[in-house]
């Protein structure tokens, strides 16, 4: 039995709420509809490169912050943070001991939310 993985569902949801089926929507990839399928049921673990997410997202009509999500989501299938981000953390020796220090101490999202919120306010000043 497979488990659709949160990219399988969204890709499913944001299929269907634009009315395509599978195979109108693997065309746009030159894929089958037997791939968009597998993807949806969690039997792919292999989700499209960034090429074909974007015309996934074109095609989808998903706005900025889905399609974050949704390439967020695909490359989470493969283990992997997109390169930009992954570069970005990489690069930052003082943002990896931040998330150390984090995981090791159980820092729960909603507070990285309310320190979000106070950065930001900071830059509307």
């Amino acid at each position: 039995m497979f488990i659709p993985t949160p990219f399988g569902i969204m890709l499913k949801e944001k299929r269907e709420n634009s009315k395509l089926s599978q195979g109108e929507l693997s065309q746009e990839l030159g894929k089958t509809a037997q791939y968009i399928s597998n993807i949806e049921k969690g039997k792919n673990n292999s989700p499209p490169d960034d090429a074909d997410l974007q015309k996934l997202i074109k095609r989808l009509c998903l706005d900025d912050d889905d399609a974050l999500r949704f390439r967020l989501l695909a490359y989470a299938d493969r283990g992997m943070l997109p390169p930009e981000m992954f570069r970005y953390v990489m690069e930052s020796q003082t943002l990896i001991q931040l998330i150390n220090f984090a995981m090791s101490n159980s820092i729960p999202d909603d507070y990285w939310g309310s320190m979000l919120q106070n950065i930001t306010k900071g830059e509307s000043s």
